[in-house]
């Protein structure tokens, strides 16, 4: 397992994290791929990281984009795409998440514990062209994620 932290000044897969980011590590997930995961405990609504905006794009600069970019990008506008940058790229989708956002900043909707996967709720946040599957494993799992409308 390669533990990532995301803080202190290093250059995380190319950006550079802020100090905020310190307290969370990209590393293997069992949802999905990679996933953020605390590095100490959180008490409900205390700040866990912060977003930087990612660079936006419009629909016809998308075939420009690497494979990467194309993956972590979220429509903000009816013709507007942010590229979604780490740490946020790494946060995995829970139907019952606990994590919100608000202003770039995720907040602790519950307390939660060292190591435990940060999860927020794809369907509060991203803009999908399509649904999919979802593989949460929560007990009130929706089974699709479809965005917000």
């Amino acid at each position: 397992m390669i533990r990532v932290p995301v803080g202190a000044g290093r250059s995380i897969r190319g950006v550079m994290a802020d100090n905020m980011n310190q307290f969370v590590e990209i590393k293997r997930s069992e949802k999905h791929g990679d996933g953020l995961f605390a590095l100490k405990d959180f008490k409900k609504d205390e700040s866990l990281y912060s977003l930087k905006k990612g660079k936006i794009v419009n629909h016809d600069e998308i075939q420009n984009l690497s494979e990467r970019e194309k993956i972590h990008l979220d429509q903000i506008g009816e013709n507007e795409y942010e590229i979604i940058e780490s740490p946020g790229c790494y946060i995995n989708h829970s139907c019952e998440p606990n994590v919100e956002e608000k202003d770039r900043i995720g907040y602790a909707l519950r307390d939660i514990k060292k190591g435990e996967e940060i999860t927020i709720d794809y369907d509060k946040i991203a803009h999908l062209e399509k649904p999919f599957e979802c593989r949460c494993g929560s007990k009130n799992c929706r089974e699709f994620v479809r965005g917000r409308e």
